[in-house]
């Protein structure tokens, strides 16, 4: 079952435009996950085509190499 959570959805797309990086935090299976989905989900539906979204699992082994942040430079 998937609780929707529409006060942090909106306050998502309330910043959709704004160019900040949005953090979601909190603890561990509180929806995040699901909250970010549901975000992609609306933007699918308002426009934004899916090769635009990037979507970056860190505990998925693929990305594995992303979280060593010694493999790249800082600017």
């Amino acid at each position: 079952m998937i609780i929707e959570r529409k006060e942090y959805l909106n306050k998502l797309i309330t910043w959709k435009d704004k160019q900040l990086i949005k953090i979601v935090t909190g603890v561990r299976r509180c929806g995040k996950s699901v909250l970010l989905k549901m975000y992609q989900d609306y933007l699918k539906n308002n426009g934004v085509k899916e090769s635009q979204i990037v979507t970056i699992n860190f505990e998925d082994f693929d990305y594995e190499e992303l979280t060593n942040y010694k493999n790249y430079i800082i600017i």
